[in-house]
């Protein structure tokens, strides 16, 4: 979603934008993402050479090639400038602005070291661990020499931390974007909307709903490819109070301008476009603790956080018998709308980061 809305911005700014990216297809961003479709489509796409591969050692051998290959193309290519929102280890001909998520996996050479970036595939004990630690070896062995970016935008103030904890001095903190809402009148209605793997750890929200019989929770949830089997046994495990619906926010909005509590139970580090999402439909947000979308709340000023089942029961209970202000609650996210997201990014492009910018 953030590359697509950087690409938005600028071509809304009349920039001819060129989009390396392994997948390509308009109708299923407008899909999932509404109004998306054609930004794709009015970028010029490069396919990636690199491919996903689980094999340990040889995808981090055979991705160096291909890699080498695509970093020509590019110089060919000139561009102005570059923004990269995935942790990608090529170099550019260009001023090269990197967006990061986590600060822990920079630029590396394959998929994503959480389990469900296999979903398809039983992978042994250990399996994991091994694949980082051989390919890391390699990189050494190769001498690999990584990117070094004018500038990092982090994408939570944790993750700024960490980066400058690391030497990386040149960054700074960006919020990502998030479509806004408009509140309807408020129900005594809980709502997550997600992807169902299992790092979301929907099993809390459902057991909140168990325990709270008296209370309608709704989950829109769509499945990844290739954890069915997982999709699937959370559906059996769904209480009676939970309306649960395999689709997108952007196919039934209503249902989160009509909810009065928003409650994400992922841990991710990164800050949570459906929490601010929430937020300008006038949900007031209930997050686990000690994660990214904690931090959402706290940069937004709206929200509370829970530790543990026992006490997101009780605090779940609170806010529904309390009363809110939904138009009040919106207004708060109103600072990471895509307009004030799409002149940073311009001003970026044209005229690099601004020592104001940079101070953060």
């Amino acid at each position: 979603m953030l590359c697509l809305q950087v690409c938005q911005a600028l071509l809304q700014a009349d920039y001819a934008v060129a989009l390396y990216s392994d997948a390509n297809d308009p109708a299923k961003a407008e899909e999932i993402y509404p109004g998306m479709g054609q930004v794709l489509s009015r970028c010029r796409h490069i396919p990636s050479n690199t491919k996903h591969r689980s094999i340990p050692g040889i995808a981090v051998i055979k991705d160096f090639k291909d890699i080498r290959k695509t970093e020509s193309y590019f110089y060919e290519l000139a561009p102005d400038v570059t923004f990269c929102t995935q942790s990608s280890p090529f170099h550019v001909p260009s001023r090269l602005y990197h967006f990061i998520y986590h600060g822990t996996d920079l630029f590396q050479y394959s998929a994503s070291y959480l389990s469900s970036s296999f979903p398809r595939q039983k992978l042994p004990h250990g399996y994991i661990t091994l694949k980082k630690g051989l390919n890391d070896f390699l990189r050494n062995i190769l001498r690999v020499k990584l990117p070094s970016p004018d500038w990092y935008f982090a994408l939570s103030p944790s993750i700024l931390a960490r980066l400058r904890s690391n030497g990386h001095r040149n960054s700074s903190l960006i919020f990502q974007p998030s479509t806004q809402f408009r509140p309807r009148q408020k129900k005594e209605q809980a709502i997550q909307v997600t992807r169902l793997i299992p790092e979301k750890r929907v099993e809390i929200f459902l057991e909140a709903a168990r325990r709270l019989p008296e209370y309608r929770f709704i989950l829109l949830a769509r499945t990844k490819p290739g954890l069915e089997d997982y999709a699937r046994d959370i559906a059996k495990r769904i209480p009676q109070n939970v309306v649960y619906q395999k689709t997108s926010l952007g196919q039934a909005p209503h249902l989160l301008e009509e909810s009065k509590v928003y409650l994400y139970t992922g841990a991710e580090n990164a800050m949570m476009l459906s929490v601010v999402a929430a937020i300008s439909a006038g949900c007031y947000p209930i997050v686990s603790k000690n994660t990214g979308p904690e931090e959402t709340i706290e940069a937004l000023g709206i929200g509370t956080t829970f530790s543990s089942i026992d006490d997101l029961v009780p605090t779940i209970r609170k806010v529904m018998q309390e009363p809110t202000d939904p138009l009040e609650i919106s207004e708060k996210a109103k600072p990471l709308s895509q307009e004030k997201f799409d002149q940073k990014i311009v001003d970026i492009a044209g005229n690099g980061v601004r020592e104001e910018l940079g101070s953060n």
